[in-house]
């Protein structure tokens, strides 16, 4: 009886300390390679969101330049359509001045005309136009619904004249409206060819710390990598995760499997071990019982 617990007992408690063992291997492997996931993570995001910045940035300094010819034609731009025209691109739905905050000149202006409205007591843009104004700070309200399709971000800059005596007055707003996502085309798409899921968002205004979504995953993403950052004032947040996530399930899979096959082949020579040495300890007491048996007899 006691040989046969051996028998059963120590192959089985050969296999439970190896499964244990291989659980926690695979445990240490899996938060390796969540590790070494997360920071890769975190490196595509860092450049990511310089990209978006810069992509930001380059639209936004449009306002500026426009802004500067303001300011040297002393409130007056010649030639805006010519202007206009040199600073478009693919990512710019239209260019726009608005003074007194009100939207006079629009390019393109086919398609946009709907557009010329009174900026500071709009319902929807009036709070947040006001306070460009009063803080002498570039706004982004959006992403909004353009009317021409798609959506967008409303870039309003808003421009000041000093007169001889060093007073400053408004004179009114730059304003380009950027297309989303081509203003974040060649970074959204590097980020999906590099197979992650992302989400794009900002602060909903100056003076709102609610996030809003701009482009990307709409669903929330399970426990992301976050990178924040700031364009003018506004607090924008890139969120980006793994489609597969940050564990290589199959990976892990297969290492359980042929890990499992292992302890079975080790519980299973530990079983043919003790069973081949019971068996030479009985071939043995045979072989001792044969001859005492024979020595009996050759005395007789």
């Amino acid at each position: 009886m006691k040989k046969l617990k051996k028998r059963f007992i120590v192959p089985a408690v050969v296999f439970i300390l190896g499964m244990c063992a291989l659980i926690g291997a695979i445990y240490v492997v899996g938060k390796s390679q969540e590790q070494q996931n997360r920071t890769n993570a975190k490196l595509n995001a860092m450049t990511y969101t310089e990209r978006i910045y810069g992509e930001l940035m380059e639209g936004i300094g449009v306002t500026d330049s426009l802004k500067q010819v303001v300011i040297s034609g002393d409130g007056n731009i010649n030639r805006f359509y010519d202007i206009a025209a040199n600073m478009m691109d693919d990512s710019i739905q239209s260019i726009q001045i608005a003074p007194n905050g009100v939207v006079t000149e629009i390019y393109p202006e086919e398609s946009n005309e709907s557009s010329k409205i009174d900026l500071i007591n709009d319902s929807d843009r009036g709070e947040i136009s006001r306070y460009a104004r009063d803080n002498d700070t570039v706004i982004m309200q959006g992403p909004l619904e353009l009317k021409q399709g798609g959506y967008g971000i409303a870039v309003r800059n808003p421009v000041y004249l000093e007169n001889e005596n060093g007073q400053k007055s408004f004179w009114g707003f730059t304003i380009v409206i950027l297309k989303v996502p081509e203003i974040f085309s060649e970074s959204v798409e590097a980020l999906s060819s590099f197979g992650y899921k992302y989400s794009l968002q900002k602060f909903a205004s100056p003076w709102d710390d609610t996030y809003e979504w701009v482009y990307g995953s709409k669903e929330e993403l399970n426990d992301p990598v976050i990178y924040d950052f700031n364009v003018y004032g506004y607090k924008w947040r890139l969120e980006i995760l793994p489609k597969s996530g940050f564990y290589n399930n199959r990976y892990l899979l297969y290492l359980f499997i042929g890990g499992g096959v292992i302890v079975l082949l080790l519980a299973g020579l530990t079983a043919a071990l003790i069973s081949i040495n019971e068996n030479r300890k009985n071939f043995k007491r045979l072989a001792d019982r044969c001859t005492d048996r024979y020595l009996q007899q050759a005395r007789f």
